[in-house]
C-alpha cells in the first residue's frame, strides 16, 4: 500500500503562493513523463495548447536511468479546441528474468512495458479572466506489462489501472519570480487485482528561475505525489506495488529549458528536460533514485 507522506508540509508550502495568485506568468505547458500536460509525475490543470491553437501536436521522449537500466518513454499529445487533450505513451522498461512453474521450473524472460493513455478536459474557470485558476478533469489508462504471458506466474504482472483526477493551476511569485502552483487529487481503480482505500495527492510547481538573466529560459520544475506517472513506473521489480512512489511517495525535481523562448522557435513548443526522479530515497530493490533526459517538441496546426 502507498505510505503516507507529509500532507501538512505540502499545504503549507502552498499557502506562500495564494497571496500572490493573481499574478501572471508565462506558462510552459510541458508533458508529464506520460505525456500529459504537466510537471513530472503530476498533470496539470493546463492543455497543450490552450488560448492559442485549436489543434496542436506535441511529441515528446523522456530516459529514465539508474543502475539497473533505462526506461525508454516516447509519447504523443493532441490538443483540441483549446479545451481538450488526448496522450498516450509507451514505457519501454527493462526486461526481467522469471521463474516460471513449469516441470521442472525454467526461468524465462518477462516484458516489463506499460501503454499508457490519458485525457483531460479544461472546465471554462478562467475563459473570461486568465488570473482564474485553470481547472482540469482527466483520467489515465494504463496497461501494465501489456506484453506479459502470466498462464505460470503471479497474475498481478499484467494488469490495467484506470486514475481518474482534479487538477488546478494557478500562477503566483516566489521571491518575485513568476511561478505556477499545481494541486492534484484523483483516485486510482484496479482491473483484475485487488482495489484499495488510497486517494491519489500529489503538488508542483513550475518556477521561472532569475527572469532578470535567463529571461524566460530556465524553468525549475518540483513534484511530489503519493503516485507517479503510472502505476508501475520505472525503477521496479515486475510485481504490482513496486513502482517508486510506493514506497513513500515521490519527489521530483530539475530544470526544464524552454528553447521557445528563442524568438525563431516561438511559434513552437520545444522544451528540453534534466530532473532527478525519487530524490530522497536511494537505489534499493529495483525501486529509488533515477536521472531523467528528454525533450518534447510541439506544433501548432491550426
Amino acid at each position: 500500500m502507498k505510505k503516507c507522506f507529509y500532507l501538512s508540509f505540502l499545504l503549507a508550502a502552498a499557502l506562500a503562493f495564494i497571496p500572490a495568485a493573481a499574478a501572471q506568468t508565462s506558462s510552459l505547458k510541458g508533458q508529464s513523463f506520460n505525456g500529459s500536460t504537466g510537471l513530472y509525475s503530476i498533470p496539470s490543470g493546463r492543455i497543450g495548447w490552450e488560448r492559442s491553437s485549436d489543434l496542436g501536436l506535441d511529441f515528446g521522449y523522456r530516459a529514465i536511468i539508474n543502475e539497473d537500466g533505462a526506461a525508454h518513454i516516447p509519447s504523443v499529445t493532441v490538443s483540441l479546441f483549446k479545451w481538450v487533450e488526448f496522450s498516450t505513451a509507451f514505457d519501454i522498461q527493462p526486461d526481467f528474468d522469471v521463474l516460471k512453474g513449469y516441470t521442472p521450473p525454467r526461468w524465462e524472460t518477462q516484458k516489463n512495458d506499460d501503454l499508457l493513455f490519458g485525457i483531460k478536459v479544461q472546465l471554462p474557470t478562467n475563459v473570461k479572466n486568465s488570473k482564474n485558476p485553470a481547472v482540469a478533469l482527466g483520467t489515465n489508462i494504463q496497461v501494465i506489462n501489456l506484453a506479459d504471458d502470466d498462464s505460470y506466474t503471479n497474475s498481478e504482472y499484467r494488469y490495467t489501472a484506470f486514475q481518474f483526477y482534479a487538477a488546478a493551476t494557478y500562477a503566483g511569485t516566489f521571491f518575485t519570480m513568476p511561478a505556477e502552483t499545481t494541486v492534484v487529487m484523483g483516485k486510482t481503480i484496479y482491473a483484475g487485482i485487488d482495489n484499495n482505500s488510497d486517494i491519489d495527492f500529489g503538488m508542483g510547481f513550475d518556477l521561472i528561475l532569475f527572469p532578470d538573466v535567463f529571461k524566460t529560459f530556465v524553468h525549475w520544475i518540483i513534484d511530489f505525489a503519493n503516485f507517479d506517472y503510472s502505476d508501475n513506473s520505472w525503477p521496479n521489480t515486475l510485481n504490482h506495488v513496486t513502482g517508486s512512489a510506493w514506497y513513500r511517495g515521490i519527489l521530483n525535481t530539475g530544470l526544464r529549458i524552454d528553447l521557445a523562448a528563442i524568438p525563431a522557435l516561438s511559434k513552437f513548443k520545444f522544451a528540453v528536460d534534466l530532473a532527478f526522479n525519487d530524490l530522497f530515497d536511494g537505489q534499493d530493490h529495483g525501486r529509488g533514485r533515477s536521472f531523467t533526459i528528454g525533450a518534447v517538441f510541439g506544433v501548432p496546426i491550426l
